[in-house]
This record gives structure tokens, sequence and C-alpha cells, in this order.
């Protein structure tokens, strides 16, 4: 492989994690706007299906540690554009940060715990991946419900806002999940044909 051909080649699995990553926000947005008359009454300020969780999930699945500059560039633009550039805090930066390193940081630890999701080969384990979606959404909203505008206050709020956005988080990756593996079953039935 020449050093043109594997530029070219990161260069597109970065275009390809942008775009993800962009359409997740720019989706979970609108439909974040579309939801907000009924969600006002149950977490005011919170999605009820963050899909690009789900993406930052399938995408540190795929790439491990290389996801961080494949994600992250593309995260950190589209919160600026959801949230505006002054709203953009040092917080908010944080918190972006802190969950898109809980991604690969969870599955480092469930493999170093004996538990390789992302093992060589063979069909995926969703179960698996939904564990690591699980706990990386934890400590990935630690930052959010401590000291993140939508917590910080008493314990009762920082639990709130944890189980919150932690469900909003698994949501969106059993959502980005199913996605991908209808998008997978259209692309068999298609080579079938």
């Amino acid at each position: 492989m020449t050093v043109l051909h594997g530029m070219r080649l990161g260069l597109l699995h970065f275009m390809v994690a942008s775009c993800a990553m962009v359409l997740a926000f720019v989706t979970c947005h609108g439909l974040h706007e579309i939801n907000q008359l009924w969600l006002d009454q149950i977490a005011p300020r919170m999605h009820s299906v963050f899909l690009p969780f789900g993406v930052m999930v399938l995408l540190g699945w795929v790439y491990g540690w290389l996801a961080l500059p494949l994600i992250l560039p593309a995260a950190l633009l589209s919160v600026f554009w959801i949230v505006g550039g002054e709203a953009m805090t040092g917080i908010i930066v944080l918190i972006t940060v802190v969950k898109v390193l809980s991604v690969p940081v969870t599955f480092a630890l469930f493999r170093w715990g004996g538990m390789d999701v992302r093992g060589e080969g063979g069909m995926a384990n969703w179960r698996g991946v939904v564990m690591v979606g699980l706990v990386a959404s934890v400590l990935g909203n630690v930052p959010r419900a401590t000291v993140g505008p939508y917590g910080g206050g008493s314990v009762v709020e920082m639990t709130e806002a944890m189980l919150t956005a932690t469900a909003a988080d698994v949501a969106g990756l059993i959502a980005v999940m199913l996605i991908v593996m209808l998008c997978f079953r259209l692309v068999r039935r298609m080579g079938q044909v």
C-alpha cells in the first residue's frame, strides 16, 4: 500500500465517521425539537434517544482507540452547532470529550477484565456491545450529572440527570444497532437478487 493510498483510505474513514456523527447529531436534534412538547414534562432539556452515543459505541467497536480522532472533531463541531458559540463553555467541551473518551476506555476495561467485545472475526456480540454502551454511558455522563448544565444540584437532581442521560444513551445505541442491522439485511438481500 502506498502512502498516498493510505492517506486516501484514512481520509475516507474520517469522512464516513464524521458524516455518521454529524448525521446522528442533526437527526437527534431534529427529533428533540419535535418531541419537546411531551419531553419537557418528563426531563426538560434532555434527549429521549441520543443517537450520537450509539454511533460513538459502534465506531468504537469497529475502530477501537482510533475512533477518538475520527469521532471527536465531528462531535465537538456538532455540539458547537447545536448549542451555539456563546454556550460552548469549557464544561460543555469537557462533557463532550469525556463522553467520546468513555467508549474506547470501556472497551479496554472489558478486554482487561477478560471480555473482548471487539474480538477478532465472527459475528458481533451485540449483548456485549450493549453492556459496553451501558458502562460507557455511566462513565461518560458523570461530568454531565455533576457539573454540567443538567446536573450539579442536589443528589436527587444529579441522580435524575444520570439516569435520564444513561437511558437516552442506551436507547440511542439500540436504535443505531437496529438501523445498522436492517441496513446489513437490505444489502444482503440486494446481493441475492
